[in-house]
């Protein structure tokens, strides 16, 4: 299981096939441009977008779709310009994360703190693939960080991420659960659509059309000035 974070999100639809045809129409004019640009130039960007299934002409070429990873926009964006993830590639200029978690108050206004904090460092590890800031606000055991193992090795693969930013809402007070020595608060989650681009040209879209699972409840560990996201669980599984 990926995590809640991911399986949370109604699917769409995935498949090699399945939506790619407009990526790699994309990704093959960018090779085509650039394999033009680079006959009368000696200097070529380091990352390009292809379609490499389309580039070979030898009978044991495999037929399976691949792109490679490139630039949003189709172009590198100027130093500073924040430009979001396309067909193209990963979005660049993404606003980095404080370099390590801050000391807050064990209060509700702490956590929100804290919260604040870690969506950007969660947002940022979704567009960049750099979970490094995203990994120090959830415990190893929470389906948090398991969902940024995934997202890691997303781009590790040479895949990238489209859209799939989340931003979020207390919904009620901050509980404390005395036998598991653990924090609980209900908070909404707000997002849209996503699209997972692996390099082998696999695709998972999906979109929110189901909303009945967006409150649920974070659970939180607090120590020596620290909060820490612990997981989550459904209001089912808290409430019933």
């Amino acid at each position: 299981m990926i995590s809640n974070l991911f399986t949370r999100r109604a699917m769409l639809g995935s498949g090699a096939l399945m939506g790619i045809g407009a990526l790699l129409a994309a990704c093959g004019q960018q090779a085509a441009n650039e394999a033009s640009a680079s006959a009368s130039s000696t200097t070529a960007p380091s990352e390009t977008a292809s379609a490499s299934s389309a580039a070979s002409e030898s009978p044991s070429a495999s037929t399976t779709p691949r792109v490679t990873r490139g630039y949003s926009g189709n172009s590198k964006a100027p130093d500073g310009e924040y430009r979001k993830a396309d067909e193209y590639g990963p979005a660049q200029n993404v606003q980095e994360p404080r370099k390590e978690p801050a000391q807050y108050p064990e209060t509700e206004q702490g956590l929100y703190r804290m919260m604040k904090d870690w969506v950007v460092a969660h947002n940022y590890a979704i567009q960049t693939g750099d979970c490094s800031y995203a990994f120090k606000y959830v415990t190893e055991d929470a389906e948090e960080y398991e969902f940024y193992l995934y997202i890691q090795g997303l781009y590790q693969r040479g895949g990238w991420t489209v859209d799939g930013l989340d931003s979020y809402q207390p919904e009620g007070p901050l509980i404390y659960d005395e036998a598991k020595k653990m924090y609980r608060m209900k908070h909404r989650r707000f997002w849209s659509t996503v699209m997972y681009v692996e390099s082998n040209g696999h695709l998972t879209m999906q979109a929110n059309t189901e909303t009945s699972d967006d409150t649920f409840y974070f659970l939180f560990t607090y120590s020596d000035g620290y909060w820490k996201i612990a997981g989550s669980k459904s209001i089912e599984e808290i409430d019933s």
